[in-house]
């Protein structure tokens, strides 16, 4: 045991001294909390440019209300959108048009409007610019052409528009979730994407941890130090200290990772209000609740699912001379881990079905796939209970079989052993 925990202390320590862990605890937070942050922030941010749009508009009436709805000014209190009205007869619209488009072209607009005389009667706008790929712009005109064209059949009917408009305005379903003890929270997707960053959290752990585990054995064997190594410590216990030192490197990181999130996500409104009044809103900003026994089965099933694989790569890495071998023969425990986090797509939308409670009874896929499940709405403690019995013999099962690979694995040389050779090493090791 104390040859094992010898073991551990030098993988842990030889990793959490090194400047790619200091940096990568440091970075990697930073670099999700702007990926996520960066992008809403700048929503709130309004273009300052004054754009010119000319209008062709055939109906005559539609553009007056597209000035109205778009009416928008930057802090200079000048109009965002300047719309310039342009006509012509019917057989020179197309002439039009390229003039337009022309200006376009050199910069002397900012793009143009085509609104169809017959767009009463099902036709649709058009609208030609450089660039076209700001949605929420995009939105907002094709609204205000919407609304306009929609006010103007109303009252070409005879009707009221402004009471037909309040009878059949939109709607909005506000989606309210239940937790622990019957509580309610307004969820607007917050707990699909918390569900997606811990469920991301086990799949890297298990993919990046696992291979660490890997490349140490073939370090080791490729250098020829695992055979003085060996002299003094039985290979189960040299297996079982890299196992566990590496994955105490990943514990540290995600608990400090953790740690940060967690203030973050506590002081989120607090912390965008101290950058801009223009953030006011995200103060009202609430992250969903995660119940503790969610943090539980995050704990249990990313040890489950680090102590599963990271046994796996270890048989991997006793198996093969070097890290280009390994590559070859990695693929399948990588799709171990690849399946089961596309699956989460299904799971996270509908965790109770028939197909996501055999995916989530597979000792393989649970680590991810139960979690998923659990994190989204808590299943029946039966379904739980027969996953980690089933999860917890694979383990022990994995952990006898590689084993018995790694014994013999880890002092051969040469060709890379067939599958007969295996079995022969499992059942004489």
């Amino acid at each position: 045991m104390n040859k094992m925990l010898t073991v551990t202390r030098r993988e842990y320590l030889s990793r959490v001294k090194t400047k790619g862990f200091i940096f990568g605890t440091i970075l990697t937070p930073l670099f999700l909390v702007t990926m996520m942050v960066l992008p809403q922030a700048l929503l709130f941010l309004k273009s300052d440019k004054s754009k010119q749009i000319a209008v062709i508009d055939q109906t005559g009436v539609i553009m007056d209300s597209l000035i109205a709805a778009l009416d928008e000014k930057n802090e200079a209190g000048q109009r965002l959108y300047n719309f310039i009205k342009r006509q012509s007869p019917p057989e020179e619209i197309e002439a039009l048009k390229n003039a337009l488009s022309a200006q376009v072209d050199k910069g002397e607009l900012d793009g143009y409007i085509f609104i169809p005389a017959s767009i009463y009667e099902g036709g649709k706008a058009d609208y030609y610019a450089k660039s076209v790929t700001n949605f929420r712009e995009n939105g907002r005109i094709a609204g205000a052409v919407s609304r306009a064209v929609k006010e103007k059949r109303i009252q070409q009917s005879g009707l009221n528009s402004e009471e037909v408009l309040q009878l059949t305005r939109r709607v909005n379903l506000r989606t309210i979730r239940i937790v622990e003890g019957g509580k309610e929270e307004e969820d607007r997707g917050r707990t699909r994407m918390l569900v997606w960053i811990l469920v991301a959290f086990i799949y890297f752990a298990v993919l990046y941890y696992g291979q660490m585990v890997m490349r140490s054995v073939i370090e080791e064997k490729s250098s020829r130090v695992i055979e003085s190594v060996i002299s003094s410590i039985k290979p189960f216990q040299l297996m079982a200290g890299k196992i566990f030192g590496v994955g105490a490197v990943g514990l540290t990181q995600y608990s400090i990772w953790a740690l940060v999130f967690g203030f973050l996500s506590f002081n989120s409104g607090k912390l965008a209000g101290l950058f801009s009044s223009r953030f006011s809103n995200a103060a009202q900003f609430t992250m969903p609740t995660i119940a503790p026994e969610t943090l539980v089965f995050f704990l249990v099933f990313f040890v489950s699912g680090y102590f599963l694989f990271a046994a796996l790569y270890a048989g991997l890495g006793a198996m093969v001379n070097s890290d280009e071998e390994a590559q070859q023969l990695v693929f399948p425990l990588v799709m171990l881990v690849i399946i089961p986090f596309l699956c989460t797509f299904f799971i996270i939308g509908s965790p109770n079905s028939r197909l996501s409670i055999v995916l989530s009874l597979i000792p393989f896929f649970a680590p991810i796939t139960m979690f998923a499940r659990i994190a989204v709405q808590m299943p029946p403690m039966w379904q739980v209970a027969v996953c980690l019995v089933l999860l917890a013999a694979t383990i022990l099962g994995v952990i006898w079989v590689v084993g018995r690979i790694y014994r013999v694995g880890v002092l051969m040389y040469g060709k890379r052993p067939s599958l007969p050779e295996l079995i022969k090493w499992i059942k004489y090791a």
